[in-house]
């Protein structure tokens, strides 16, 4: 694994944690609370939420688990890239009844992870295609940044509770400390903005290493292939976002999707991105300061990023092979 990515991953975590404790020990001056109490506060949200992701995402997602005769060549391949890779095979693999392309992986451990697959994914690529997506996220699991990502999203959700708490529902007889309140929810607001760009950050940064590890182990044409199929179909999914909440696991963001076609239709339209249309939305988007920001909000890098970044790292694997 990349030190930049487990670096990366430790300073997320780090910095994360710093700023929950922080604001919790805010809320516990202001309250009266011992500064024990908020550490096992601290650690008792962050074990609940990784405790229960896995049960909510289910249970927010329409998924059935895979038929093992029906869909024995997904098996198959998930088996191969998993000796392949020596990466611990999925707990389980289920498909969602959803006909927006796309596919990931969520659990509380690599060993218990769950690969999940949309049927509009199925429908839209080929089995090659297929098999380059199902290597970026075991690329996921190979790496455990979905653990990672699982206890830092939860972090953000926590902060933006706690600054409307604060603000909005101080007790009678504190509303002489209303002063007090008001800052500890506006730094609560800071933290939760902060900390969002932080898992935003995080989020795009794993997403370009499982896209190498799946072109290390697959091909790099074929998930640049996929993702430029899967990124065109969300944008015109009418069920793309249905479950947003989920997004950050996708490997490619719903919400982007759309308005990253609607500016290269054209490109995208043919379904089969060249190098020249890489370069001019690579041009474009030095020129347009929007976009940029744009993705700093974003779970995902801009489609055209991470298909450039695969062709590169084809041109890398055909030299070493001479």
């Amino acid at each position: 694994m990349a030190l930049k990515l487990v670096f990366s991953m430790f300073l997320t975590l780090a910095l994360l944690f710093g700023l929950i404790f922080g604001i919790l020990a805010a809320i516990g001056y202001y309250f009266g609370i011992s500064g024990y109490w908020i550490v096992l506060i601290a650690i008792a949200i962050v074990l609940i939420q990784w405790y229960v992701s896995p049960y909510i995402i289910m249970f927010t997602t329409n998924m059935v688990e895979a038929d093992k005769k029906n869909y024995a060549w997904i098996y198959e391949i998930v088996d191969e890239l998993c000796k392949k890779t020596k990466t611990p095979k999925p707990k389980k693999i289920f498909i969602a009844n959803i006909g927006a392309p796309n596919a990931f992986v969520f659990g509380r451990t690599p060993k218990s992870a769950n690969l999940v697959i949309t049927r509009g994914l199925i429908n839209s690529l080929d089995k090659e295609e297929l098999k380059a997506v199902i290597g970026h996220e075991l690329g996921h699991i190979n790496h455990k940044d979905m653990v990672v990502m699982t206890i830092v999203s939860a972090i953000p959700v926590i902060a933006y509770f706690v600054a409307r708490f604060i603000i909005f529902a101080p007790k009678d007889e504190e509303r002489k400390n209303l002063g007090a309140a008001l800052l500890i929810g506006f730094l609560a607001y800071i933290i939760y903005f902060i900390s969002n760009l932080l898992v935003l950050f995080f989020s795009r940064l794993r997403e370009f290493y499982a896209d190498r590890f799946s072109g290390e182990h697959t091909s790099p044409s074929k998930l640049a292939s996929a993702l430029a199929k899967i990124t065109y179909g969300l944008s015109f999914s009418k069920d793309g976002i249905e479950n947003a909440a989920v997004r950050s696991f996708y490997i490619a963001d719903p919400l982007s999707a759309a308005k990253e076609v609607s500016t290269f239709e054209k490109e995208y339209s043919d379904l089969n991105i060249n190098r020249e249309e890489v370069e001019k939305a690579m041009e474009w988007e030095r020129k347009n300061i929007f976009a940029r920001i744009s993705e700093i909000f974003s779970t995902h890098p801009l489609t055209f990023k991470r298909i450039k970044a695969l062709q590169e790292l084809e041109e890398e694997l055909k030299k070493k092979k001479g």
